[in-house]
């Protein structure tokens, strides 16, 4: 709490680069007396320089034809989307077309460039599947000014490590590295540990997720680091494939990739290039198959890289001393069990993913002594070990669970940037669920979603334990545990989220 309040009244500003619109207009040379028909054209930045395109329509607004006049993006890798998307969106007459791995910023480039054109000849974006304000608004917040005399000084190699990574493929990683790019920003969070605010300075990557975080750990770390985004390229769109332009810009001697959120695909499908520029790929799986376990073997790996093998040993004996008190307790051999249910970003009228004992939340419940209702009607499925699966709502009403836990409706991971409010829970309003016993009885309870798959995954455990058995775990603080974790390896505090609500908290 100390250190984040002391934070908490400053105010930064992120200078974010905006796709400019340098020129646009329409070549009257090729246009008639009247209508649409003519050629449209308009600049804007590419990975590398202007990028400056023309459309031509005709009176009715058909795109006859796109042309890249002027670029500057990398040869082999952007040059593959200049020659290739024009060509698709005159196809299908859409801007909503397949991205191309490794060149996600000229893709972009191009469609807010033929977007731009198109709005100069004034007609609704939106019959060619486009919202410009979308993807300006996507662009601006996460393109940052790199300023390249604050990279990482390279340092001279003088070993190497050679690790099995989370999906056994064996790695050799030349130490000691200057720099390190990671497949979303929460990963750092295994990194500071280790590092402490030199895992910033050694940053040169991050991809986006869905909620946001480049954004938001800039925001509450840089006041605290400095300006780490000034070296900080963001190498991915939100489930997108890595943008192998600026991966190789950066230079990280390794870019860490948590294969959990199938980010692996993406990441292996770039391997080779980054291989021939030196850049190897580990992957890490947390959650994995065992949320007991997969945190300390990621510290295990990260250890060895950063060469920071003690602390990582440190971190990893007090998450196993969290763990081996669950253990002690026999959960998941009980008898009496409660009947649980999960469910992910669930509405009155949304029906949210539920998970089964063998993949994310699930883990949680499980490894809590939660009898998970999901299991007996989907452990057996193809589906079954953390893909998104949908649980009939009668079949919930069936079953009556005991307890409900949810995540992804409410402020969570990272609140402490938003106001506070008291939580909702619109789920309650279903046909038919307020009769259920976990909410007649306020057992329905919310947890910051991205802590099953983080370095903190202890605390959703031993609280969503608590909750189950509070006879068992009446000495055992959960809050207390997580502070003294902040306090021990972590820059900031433990109130950077909100990392529990509950029914009774609900407006």
């Amino acid at each position: 709490m100390k250190k984040w309040s002391k934070l908490f009244m400053v105010t930064i500003l992120i200078a974010a680069l905006v796709l400019p619109l340098a020129a646009c207009g329409k070549d009257d040379t090729m246009a008639g007396d009247s209508g649409l028909a003519g050629t449209y054209t308009a600049t804007v930045d590419g990975y590398s320089g202007d990028l400056v395109v023309s459309v031509e329509l005709d009176d009715e607004g058909k795109i006859l034809s796109v042309n890249i006049d002027k670029h500057t993006e990398t040869d082999g890798i952007g040059t593959i989307a200049t020659d290739k998307i024009p060509g698709e969106i005159v196809k299908s007459q859409s801007l909503d077309v397949d991205n191309i791995s490794g060149a996600t910023v000229t893709v972009d480039a191009i469609l807010l460039a033929v977007a731009k054109a198109l709005e100069s000849a004034e007609v609704d974006l939106a019959n060619y599947d486009y919202s410009i304000a979308d993807l300006d608004s996507e662009s601006n917040s996460l393109n940052y000014e790199i300023d390249p005399s604050t990279m990482p000084v390279k340092k001279e190699k003088t070993g190497s490590v050679t690790i099995t990574d989370a999906r056994d493929r064996e790695v050799t990683i030349d130490l000691p590295i200057s720099s390190y790019a990671i497949s979303t920003m929460d990963v750092i969070d295994y990194i500071i540990p280790l590092k402490g605010e030199e895992a910033f300075e050694m940053l040169v990557g991050s991809g986006q997720d869905g909620g946001h975080g480049f954004d938001k750990y800039a925001e509450l770390y840089v006041p605290v680091v400095g300006n780490y985004l000034s070296h900080t390229g963001q190498i991915s769109h939100h489930n997108a494939p890595f943008d192998l332009e600026t991966i190789l810009a950066m230079e990280p001697d390794v870019l860490i990739v948590n294969s959990a959120m199938g980010a692996h695909n993406y990441a292996l499908d770039v391997e080779d290039q980054l291989k021939q520029a030196g850049i190897e790929i580990v992957l890490i799986n947390v959650p994995g198959k065992n949320i007991d376990s997969s945190v300390q073997k990621t510290m295990g790996l990260l250890g060895k890289i950063f060469q920071e093998e003690e602390k990582a040993d440190e971190v990893s004996k007090f998450i196993d001393d969290q763990f081996d008190l669950l253990a002690s307790k026999n959960l998941k051999t009980r008898e009496d069990k409660p009947t649980v249910y999960y469910e992910k970003s669930g509405y009155s009228q949304v029906f949210g993913s539920t998970s089964t004992s063998q993949g994310g939340w699930g883990l949680v419940v499980d490894v809590a002594g939660g009898e998970n209702i999901a299991d007996e009607l989907l452990l057996e499925t193809a589906g079954s070990k953390g893909a998104s699966n949908t649980l009939d709502p009668e079949y919930v009403i069936d079953k009556d669970p005991e307890f409900i836990v949810t995540s992804g409706i409410n402020d969570g991971w990272l609140a402490i940037l938003n106001e506070k409010s008291a939580p909702t829970y619109d789920i309650i309003n279903r046909n038919g669920w307020k009769d259920l016993q976990a909410v007649k009885n306020d057992n329905l309870y919310e947890f910051a979603h991205s802590t099953s798959r983080s370095i903190y995954a202890f605390y959703p455990s031993l609280k969503m334990a608590k909750t189950f058995y509070p006879e068992e775990f009446k000495d055992v603080n959960p809050e207390a545990i997580l502070d003294e974790f902040f306090d021990k390896f972590m820059i900031l505090d433990s109130d950077i989220s909100i990392w529990f609500n509950e029914l009774s908290d609900a407006e």
